[in-house]
């Protein structure tokens, strides 16, 4: 079974994280899948290049993160860094791509001040 986490650097992302671990101890031979996804911001002004390099630093922290939280459960980890306008598209993109079987996906992120049950990422992927 090939599992996919799309991470964020949110404690849920990284519960998330935990979970995949156990359903690959559960169901041997399966692999985990961390996908960061830095949010394309464009532009050509130099504000908008600091937020976009801002953002990848971002993105490549939460994918160390949730590796070394992998790694601490047993478990080695791919990891996928993608560049995209909208989380969600690059999250079902990349399931497709790969051809994951199971999305486990923490139910806020960083993003989750708006929503009551399911972040909106998270709504986008379902």
């Amino acid at each position: 079974m090939k599992i996919l986490v799309p991470v964020d650097g949110s404690k849920h992302s990284l519960k998330a994280v935990e979970t995949a671990c156990e359903a690959v101890r559960l169901r041997p031979p399966s692999s985990l899948l961390l996908l960061a996804v830095n949010i394309y911001v464009g532009g050509e002004l130099e504000e908008g290049r600091m937020v976009s390099e801002k953002l990848r630093a971002e993105a490549e922290g939460a994918l160390s993160r949730a590796q070394a939280v992998a790694q601490e459960n047993g478990i080695t980890p791919h990891t996928m860094l993608v560049t995209g306008m909208s989380a969600a598209e690059e999250i079902v993109r990349a399931a497709t791509e790969e051809g994951i079987d199971l999305i486990i996906i923490g139910s806020r992120g960083m993003a989750a001040r708006t929503r009551f049950f399911l972040g909106g990422t998270a709504t986008k992927v379902v």
